[in-house]
């Protein structure tokens, strides 16, 4: 635990230097740009004098506001996620891409009212900030990140990683953790020894069996493990694969020639061990942080707007039966860590006095005014307070009780993947399938959402925003 800590307090740490530094940069290289403008394009400036077009108080709000746009695009670009995984590459194509985009967003938001002396200056124009924000910045970032990579290097600041597997596939993996080459990054902590494949390993590096990785992932606060298996045993790497979803880890294995040939493989990964995912990707980091924006945004535009809506619910579901108009109840959300999930109650009192039980249709237990709530969904109404507090998204995998999810994962271990992002008020699950009545409905469900988890994206979940009007508007909710 005091490792984690120490884990969490360096990325900190480091992002407030990363971000103190680019701030610097970015107001740097903007004055430097101010400084060439005026002598290169002073007709475009309107000043004669260099302190009064730099120092006036337009000038000094801009350049403030260039700040914060700089630091805003950096990090929905998400260089300031994971610091310790960065290289000398990964910043200078990083910075490169995030350059290119934000010169031309800056060109077009403040520099083409200008009005140049003739349209090939917009070209210089364009050239000029782009270089020479790209030079400042890199270069100070390059004084950051290169000395962490130096001390990767040795053995300090590493991702700890555990190689699932203690036969030839992890002998050949363990060449590529040499620490002298471009793979520094990762920190082989050991191996976990399979009894389907035959150890070839010393035995001091064998840190044990499958029963012993979850204590061992505490005890080296692990973040990444890899398979280290034969891919073509499609049955073993299944089996294994299902043993390790409950661990929530990201698992990885070393790409083959086939995945090498898909595409499957970044360029970045390239210039290190060329791994794979197993588990499925989240969404770009970008996109993480715009659907995060949007999910407060949206839903405390939904509360507000609905509130006398809900002033209405709350008369009608008070009258319509005796007890509370709220209903609450303790749902897995991300990760696994539990959370209170609202609704408006829609069932009577002590409808569960026999224990956990699953609505289904013409449940005798909903009440009358319930029923017609759960026809357009509008039971679901607070859970708009979950997204605001940030427990639920707008759209995510339908949250589960824990007495269901022990049942669920008897014959669907990779249920697991589901709490990799923050469950959601509607998901694809719910759309194509609607609600589920047993557990084995569940599971059956479960292939549409592990399927949103494979292709999740902006664009996908307006369209399953989209795709859930259609039951809201027809009273098909249920």
């Amino acid at each position: 635990m005091m490792l984690e800590k120490d884990h969490r307090k360096a990325d900190r740490m480091q992002l407030l230097r990363y971000a103190a530094v680019d701030s610097l940069s970015a107001w740097g290289s903007w004055q430097l740009f101010n400084v060439v403008r005026f002598y290169a394009f002073k007709s475009t400036t309107g000043f004669q004098q260099l302190n009064r077009f730099l120092w006036n108080e337009k000038a000094l709000t801009v350049s403030a506001l260039v700040v914060v746009f700089w630091l805003i695009l950096y990090t929905l670009s998400g260089y300031y996620h994971q610091p310790r995984r960065k290289t000398n590459l990964g910043d200078l194509l990083q910075t490169f891409f995030t350059t290119l985009i934000g010169s031309l967003c800056l060109f077009f938001l403040v520099l083409i009212d200008d009005y140049p002396e003739s349209p090939e200056l917009y070209y210089s124009i364009l050239l000029s900030i782009a270089g020479i924000h790209f030079g400042v910045t890199w270069f100070f970032r390059l004084l950051q990140t290169a000395p962490m990579v130096v001390r990767q290097s040795k053995g300090y600041c590493n991702v700890p990683v555990m190689v699932i597997g203690a036969g030839a596939e992890a002998a050949r993996l363990k060449a590529d953790f040499n620490p002298n080459q471009s793979n520094s990054i990762y920190k082989l902590i050991g191996f976990i020894h399979l009894e389907e494949i035959e150890t070839t390993l010393p035995a001091h590096e064998v840190l044990g069996g499958l029963d012993d990785l979850p204590s061992l992932i505490k005890k080296h606060q692990i973040e990444e493990l890899i398979l280290a298996t034969d891919r073509s045993q499609l049955a073993l790497n299944q089996t294994l694969l299902n043993r390790l979803y409950p661990l929530r880890l990201p698992v990885k294995a070393v790409a083959s020639t086939q995945d090498l040939l898909s595409g499957k493989v970044s360029l970045f990964s390239l210039f290190g061990i060329p791994l794979v995912g197993l588990t499925p990707d989240r969404m770009p980091f970008w996109q993480q942080q715009v659907k995060h924006l949007l999910d407060r945004i949206l839903s405390g535009f939904a509360l507000l707007l609905l509130s006398p809506l809900f002033v209405y619910l709350i008369v009608r579901v008070r009258f319509d039966s005796p007890g509370s108009v709220w209903y609450c109840q303790q749902r897995l959300g991300r990760d696994g860590k539990p959370f209170n999930m609202y609704k408006f109650r829609t069932m009577r009192e002590q409808a569960e006095a026999l224990g956990p039980q699953l609505s289904f249709v013409n449940d005798p237990r909903v009440t009358s005014y319930g029923r017609f709530m759960r026809r357009y969904r509008l039971d679901e109404l607070p859970q708009f307070w979950n997204v605001l507090k940030g427990d639920m998204s707008l759209v995510g995998p339908r949250p589960e009780r824990q007495y269901f999810v022990d049942q669920i994962v008897k014959t669907a271990p990779h249920y697991y993947l589901l709490q990799q992002v923050k469950p959601g008020i509607t998901s694809w699950g719910m759309v194509k399938y609607g609600y589920a009545g047993t557990v084995e409905a569940m599971v059956r469900r479960l292939q549409y959402d592990v399927l949103y988890l494979e292709n999740q994206s902006l664009l996908i979940d307006l369209k399953i925003l989209a795709f859930t009007l259609k039951p809201l508007l027809t009273g098909k909710g249920v």
